[in-house]
């Protein structure tokens, strides 16, 4: 019967333990560095990623939010994401006023800054 308060006990202490162990901690985002297209010289960055417009599947759809900060937040997410240092180019449009009324839509390279 010993045993059994043991095993009770052990099986207490997990039961207690795993959820703290299982909270995930969110990972440090690095900050983000934003460049006009004049800013940067060509030679000083090597291209990550054209966010948003390297793929087939923008011919069809993009991500729009209803604030363009929103959209801005999105776009430098994927750009970590990828491994960039830095955003250049960067360019946001406003769809509110067309037919289908999606909101805003921003799209940028993704660089690292040699």
């Amino acid at each position: 019967m010993k045993s059994h308060g043991a095993i009770y006990a052990a099986l207490g202490v997990l039961l207690v333990a795993a959820p703290c162990a299982s909270v995930a901690q969110e990972p440090l985002q690095k900050a983000l560095r934003t460049f006009d297209a004049t800013q940067l010289a060509p030679d000083r960055y090597t291209v990550i990623r054209r966010l948003w417009v390297d793929s087939w599947r923008t011919a069809f759809d993009v991500p729009a939010h209803p604030e363009s900060s929103a959209a801005l937040a999105q776009l430098s997410e994927e750009a970590v994401k990828a491994g960039a240092d830095a955003l250049t180019n960067v360019v946001c449009l406003n769809d509110d006023r067309a037919w289908f009324r999606r909101g805003y839509f921003c799209y940028a390279l993704a660089v690292k800054l040699k």
